[in-house]
């Protein structure tokens, strides 16, 4: 299982709405190293090595990608998609808009009723 977060318990604002967590499930026992070498080679065709992708910088012009153009950004973003859904992956996340919580403590009392 492979756990990530989407935004922060702090305050509410519209560019950030929602605290989410996604957790990934994958069979340990199911290789996807080709996969992974696959994609590996793709990114690397893009001068991006040992990349590891995180979308929020995609799609907001950050980092490494804040020099390149929307169609290159929409590359890597694709081939990523593409790689998700090739995998044999299972996923679920939670989430809690921010406007109706009143601070971190009832934040975590949400997510744990979810």
């Amino acid at each position: 299982m492979f756990i990530d977060e989407s935004g922060d318990f702090g305050e509410y604002s519209s560019h950030s709405p929602y605290y989410i967590i996604t957790m990934v499930f994958h069979d340990q026992s199911v290789d996807i190293s080709n996969d992974i070498a696959k994609l590996d080679t793709e990114l690397d065709y893009r001068g991006l090595h040992d990349l590891c992708i995180h979308t929020g910088p995609i799609i907001r012009k950050e980092e490494i990608y804040k020099d390149m153009t929307l169609a290159e950004r929409r590359r890597i973003f694709n081939k990523m998609v593409a790689f998700v859904r090739q995998l044999d992956i299972c996923y679920k996340s939670f989430y809690i808009e921010k406007k109706h919580v009143n601070d971190p403590v009832e934040a975590a009392g949400k997510l744990l009723r979810k």
